[in-house]
């Protein structure tokens, strides 16, 4: 008796488990956003009425190319300064005639680079290779994308920078 009640309850959850009546998903309509701009206003400057703006589509901050001769491209390494290592910033700085100067601070003003052979006034030189490769006086070969300076077997990667080393 005690088997036949337990069945029954089962039998009836089950038969009334179908018979729940499922509500649909409301369609989900995206709300337009309104953007307000503020505008500081001196005396000397007209004022302005700004409206609202519904739709803003951003557009992602990416960094134009740049050219080799556009600043300085630095990073900071170790190098082994006598015999300790010494964590330094290094710097090259590329001119549009081909030359180039090299250094790394504290240590190294910019100037002659070490792998340069020659007269100590005669400035080190660069050329773009046929693998589009920027290949300097030593062997040393970067390829230039975006904000870095790389060569793939020597990290970390040189970055642009407006400043250099002091």
């Amino acid at each position: 008796m005690k088997f036949l009640l337990f069945i029954v309850l089962l039998v009836a959850v089950l038969v009334t488990s179908g018979c729940v009546e499922e509500k649909p998903i409301p369609d989900v309509t995206p709300t337009p956003q309104i953007i307000y701009v503020t505008v500081l206003v001196t005396p000397d400057t007209p004022v302005t009425t700004v409206t609202p703006v519904s739709m803003v589509t951003l557009i992602p901050d990416t960094p134009a190319e740049r050219k080799i001769t556009d600043g300085y491209w630095c990073r900071d390494t170790t190098m082994n300064i006598g015999t300790a290592p010494t964590k330094v910033t290094e710097c090259y700085q590329f001119f549009p005639d081909g030359t180039y100067k090299w250094g790394y601070s504290p240590g190294w003003p910019m100037g002659k680079s070490r792998s340069c052979s020659g007269d100590p006034n005669v400035k080190c030189t660069y050329t773009f290779n046929a693998k589009s490769q920027y290949e300097v006086q030593g062997g040393y070969s970067y390829t230039l994308s975006g904000d870095s300076l790389i060569d793939a077997h020597d990290p970390p990667y040189f970055s642009w920078s407006a400043l250099g080393i002091p």
